[in-house]
């Protein structure tokens, strides 16, 4: 299956989901397709320690706006679409439910994290969705861990070291 657009944006978290709200407000008419790897677009990722923490209740109220809401703007969502490769000559994007091919193409899926390179990390957790954040607080809950070391002193990292203690 291959199918056309005219904007396509990957990502589904605050910068894709602004893009394409955006590139909809400044031009109603385009052609707006955003692929997400998940099924939660719009969520707020720097919220997920107060959840950890029980701050906020569920997880489910760090959605910035629900899909219907989303889907109200005229924005095409594809959910549970992975890229696997972006062929920027063809303006070709493959994806594991088929082809798009675009006019534009915008990436806003973060930085991606990685404890590959990091000797004894295969009982390490990466924070960077939603499928990390049910990693992570089944982990927390099944096994009580009681101590933990935290790699990034950025906003997430003090906030996740604040949520655990």
């Amino acid at each position: 299956m291959t199918m056309q657009t005219t904007l396509l944006i990957i990502g589904g978290s605050d910068a894709g989901i602004s893009a394409a709200l955006r590139a909809k407000e400044l031009a109603p008419d385009t052609d707006v397709t955003l692929l997400l790897a998940d099924s939660y677009p719009n969520l707020s990722i720097c919220g997920f320690p107060y959840a950890f923490s029980g701050e906020v209740p569920s997880w489910e109220n760090l959605r910035h706006r629900t899909l219907a809401d989303l889907e109200v703007t005229g924005v095409n969502f594809h959910l549970e679409t992975t890229v696997i490769a972006i062929d920027p000559a063809a303006h070709r994007v493959t994806t594991n439910r088929g082809d798009f091919v675009y006019e534009k193409l915008i990436v806003g899926t973060g930085a991606l994290p990685e404890t590959s390179h990091i000797k004894g990390a295969d009982n390490a957790f990466v924070l960077h969705d939603m499928a990390d954040y049910f990693v992570i607080d089944q982990h927390v809950t099944t096994a009580t861990p009681k101590t933990a070391a935290i790699v990034g002193a950025g906003y997430i990292g003090i906030e996740m070291a604040e949520a655990l203690v």
